[in-house]
């Protein structure tokens, strides 16, 4: 099978994951659900990668 999409999971600046997605719709979705800063102390940040090389992240920061 071939991976059209890859997200990188990194928390507090370490990579957490790296997840292989095949199409559009499943990267949406799993796009969709990085809403939090998940298990990291500090913050997150989710990168995906599409077909065409282009990247977008978004960041989620621990509230104290």
């Amino acid at each position: 099978m071939e991976y059209d999409y890859v997200l990188t999971t990194y928390y507090d600046g370490e990579v957490f994951g790296t997840y292989r997605l095949p199409d559009f719709p499943t990267a949406v979705d799993t796009w969709n659900k990085c809403v939090d800063s998940g298990d990291a102390k500090a913050h997150a940040r989710y990168s995906m990668t599409d077909p065409a090389g282009l990247s977008y992240s978004k960041s989620f920061f621990v509230k104290s």
